[in-house]
């Protein structure tokens, strides 16, 4: 048995452990109205025994050894603010009763 390590450079936020189900359910009426590939998708990302869930916009994989260049620098303003406007209404729809910061998170994942 081997440990397969990655990480993800995400726009997003932590929310409570959510399931896909409800996460799916949740985010496709939200993902017909996306522009292009600026939707709020999910991840289930951390340690192999216990991951916790993020809703992201703008996401980035590297795995071990294969570095991966990222510009957020290159993000205007008004992508920002629709991102944030996105997560927000992703909150919404699944019900969070508090809407967590939106930031430039790097996530950790072995499974």
């Amino acid at each position: 048995m081997g440990y397969y390590t990655s990480a993800w450079l995400a726009y997003g936020m932590q929310i409570p452990d959510t399931s896909s189900d409800v996460l799916q359910e949740a985010l496709a009426p939200l993902m017909t109205r996306a522009k292009g590939d600026d939707h709020v998708g999910y991840l289930h990302a951390g340690r192999y025994d216990n991951e916790d869930t993020f809703l992201v916009t703008r996401c980035t994989e590297a795995e071990l050894g294969d570095p991966v260049v990222v510009a957020p620098e290159r993000v205007t303003a008004e992508q920002y603010a629709e991102w944030k406007a996105s997560l927000v209404e992703a909150c919404r729809a699944l019900g969070l009763a508090e809407v967590p910061p939106a930031e430039w998170l790097l996530i950790a994942h072995v499974s």
